[in-house]
């Protein structure tokens, strides 16, 4: 941890380096511990620091970069050089529109010392457990528990001043047996939001009753989705179309539905970058504040989320949006809403279907609607006359995920938090679909 007088110490000396027209610096700092295990024990432990300055450099309506972890004068003066000379080599844009005004950000609460100080020997504590639990079902565990803390801040000629510090906390477990697997996936900015024992049951309970399944043919089924392949349709409606520069370009599932009900009416959806209920940040890589973003609403497409550049372009603000120091908006501290239904409720309405865990190795088929390719994985099971009845081998998918929450037809009660890389969460339920085209049978 560098600490906020230090960080911005540092980026305004930084700054005094710089010959440019106009500069900004991100910086991104990061301290991790990580302990992996596999086979029941804990086989690797590593701790991980890092602090990164990435600078822009304007010249008229030319636009240039540099990255450096170097952080002595030399180190620093030659980055800042780097940056002014690549802008001087490129064309000048003229849709540029310069670097962002300032604009106070909150400041919000993400911060938790038992998770920035998480000692190596409470993560094995925390990965024991669940060990423990795999062994004495004869299952092999595996996963990786992380902590500790990152921080953002900005300086740039135009006056930005901002800064931010957070901590994260996450577990994954994976439990097999030979026939079966589990799968369950935790994270917060808070240590005690990780429930480990509870996570592990969960992991082994699914290989436990995933043993020795059946095969099923393929074709379109209702479905009951946990939280964790809810969270794999929102990351990928946010890679593939929420951000303004995707729609701008013509190859977002958002074009052509803004402005319909195109997803059913229940089903709202929200980006949320100061919520403690998600995994906070209060401005984007620009130093703009994060604005609450209602991307869906009842139904309805509404609005992608923008940075500086294609605020420019449809003549908006910036809603603060620039994930990474590269790159285009990102919506990436997603919300869905909640509904009225448990998820014994969403099964009992089902007469036949599946249950699916989660999603895996899916990839866009297609840009209109969000057309999906994937497989399930790690617990699915049929669903007949309203109970879960015995588990069934992996499907392959090929779906849009616009058509799939178009075809809603209830939503669990418990939204939860997955944390997907540190500055992507989503906090979101279950769901029942009234159908999902499964395309073939895995091996």
């Amino acid at each position: 941890m560098i600490g906020e007088h230090a960080a911005l110490t540092l980026l305004e000396r930084a700054l005094s380096f710089s010959a440019a027209q106009h500069t900004d610096i991100y910086l991104s700092s990061q301290d991790l511990g990580l302990t992996r295990f596999a086979g029941n024990a804990i086989h690797q432990n590593v701790s991980h620091s890092n602090v990164t300055l990435n600078i822009r450099a304007v010249e008229g309506q030319r636009l240039g970069r540099a990255t450096t972890n170097d952080l002595s004068d030399g180190g620093i003066g030659r980055a800042m050089a780097a940056a002014r000379r690549n802008a001087l080599l490129m064309p000048e844009d003229p849709a540029f529109p310069g670097l962002p005004e300032p604009h106070p950000a909150p400041r919000v609460a993400s911060w938790d010392e038992p998770a920035a100080a998480c000692p190596p020997q409470l993560r094995a504590q925390m990965v024991g457990e669940v060990c423990r639990q795999g062994a004495a079902e004869g299952l092999n565990t595996a996963g990786a528990c992380r902590t500790g803390a990152q921080e953002i801040a900005v300086v740039s000629s135009r006056g930005v001043r901002a800064y931010h510090a957070g901590t994260f906390a996450g577990l994954i477990v994976t439990a097999r047996s030979d026939t079966s697997a589990g799968w369950a996936k935790g994270g917060s900015w808070r240590l005690d939001g990780v429930d480990a024992p509870a996570l592990g049951r969960e992991a082994v309970d699914r290989a436990v009753r995933g043993r020795n399944p059946q095969p099923i043919p393929p074709g379109q089924y209702p479905v009951v989705l946990a939280h964790y392949a809810v969270d794999d349709i929102l990351e990928a409606l946010s890679l593939y179309g929420m951000g303004a520069q995707a729609v701008q370009e013509g190859r977002s599932w958002m074009n052509g539905l803004q402005g319909v009900q195109a997803m059913s009416e229940p089903v709202s959806i929200w980006d949320d970058g100061a919520s403690p209920d998600g995994w906070p940040l209060p401005f984007d890589a620009e130093g703009v504040p994060r604005r609450r973003v209602e991307i869906v609403g009842n139904g309805v497409v509404n609005v992608p989320v923008h940075n500086t550049y294609t605020a420019a372009q449809d003549g908006a603000a910036s809603t603060g949006h620039q994930a990474y120091f590269t790159g285009p908006p990102i919506a990436s501290n997603l919300f869905m809403r909640p509904g009225d239904r448990t998820i014994e409720q969403l099964v009992a309405a089902t007469r036949r279907g599946l249950y699916i865990t989660r999603f895996f190795y899916t990839r866009l088929s297609h840009n209109k609607g969000c057309v999906m390719t994937g497989m399930t994985r790690d617990g699915t099971f049929l669903i007949e006359d309203g109970e879960i009845k015995h588990p069934v081998k992996d499907l392959r998918f090929t779906q849009s995920y616009v058509d799939a929450l178009n075809a809603v037809e209830g939503i669990g009660n418990e939204a939860n938090l997955v944390l997907n890389e540190v500055g992507f969460a989503t906090r979101v339920p279950a769901l029942k679909l009234g159908n999902f085209n499964f395309t073939g049978a895995t091996v």
